[in-house]
């Protein structure tokens, strides 16, 4: 279990080369965002950690649209659920992702993306809402020295703040901006991916060969245990 700017302390002090930390924190975001592939980047994986829901009230008629709140971070909708629409069998209403063109017209429950927004088609009226389940990558975190590091965890004593937190609220975005959950609970995987790169950023060939070995392991482990849905959503 670790927090980012930890992490980043110990394989500094690993390769001893404190001059190299922000490329160690590069590296360390590189491998967090890598683990939301296949070992062969063949294809995408969704982990239910990362999976976030909203409800949107249209106020439009039509052609209702929805700007993705974080661009950087989005990876793929899981569903669209038109809440006030039902089917003629009184089912809900899910409508179907498709790209804009001639095959539309004769289609009404729809939504399709452009640019950094998704537009929504049978949704009903001004009023009417849209329920949206979709996929985020954890955001890119920053690393801290350790005088103005917002928190840090240790396994045994939990979590300590910086002493300008001192409110729930702030020791909760303070811990939000400190790690994530795959740093907290597969911390191995995340690190050995980190230490192949580092090596062989400072030319230790075996040593980054061995370590990208174990992360490839470890990494299938990963997904086995905690992915949602792979190669795609239907």
């Amino acid at each position: 279990m670790f927090t980012f700017s930890q992490m980043v302390d110990e394989i500094v002090s690993e390769v001893k080369r404190p001059d190299l930390a922000s490329e160690v924190a590069r590296y360390l975001n590189q491998t967090i965002r890598e683990c939301h592939f296949t070992t062969d980047r063949q294809a995408a994986v969704f982990f239910q950690n990362n999976f976030y829901e909203t409800l949107l009230t249209s106020t439009a008629n039509s052609g209702y649209s929805w700007t993705l709140p974080n661009p950087t971070t989005f990876q793929k909708i899981a569903g669209v659920k038109y809440v006030d629409q039902f089917t003629q069998g009184g089912d809900e209403l899910w409508a179907v992702e498709t790209t804009p063109g001639r095959h539309l017209a004769n289609r009404t429950n729809y939504f399709y993306q452009v640019g950094n927004s998704f537009v929504f088609s049978g949704y009903g009226a001004v009023g009417s809402r849209i329920a949206i389940g979709y996929y985020a990558f954890p955001p890119s975190l920053k690393y801290h020295p350790q005088a103005s590091r917002p928190a840090e965890y240790d396994p045994e004593t939990g979590w300590t703040y910086h002493q300008s937190i001192v409110t729930p609220e702030d020791q909760e975005l303070a811990q939000l901006v400190s790690t994530n959950w795959l740093l907290m609970r597969w911390s191995t995987v995340v690190s050995e991916g980190l230490r192949a790169k580092i090596y062989k950023r400072i030319s230790d060939t075996e040593r980054a060969r061995n370590c990208y070995s174990l992360y490839g392991q470890l990494r299938q482990g990963l997904i086995t245990s905690e992915v949602s849905i792979v190669s795609g959503i239907q």
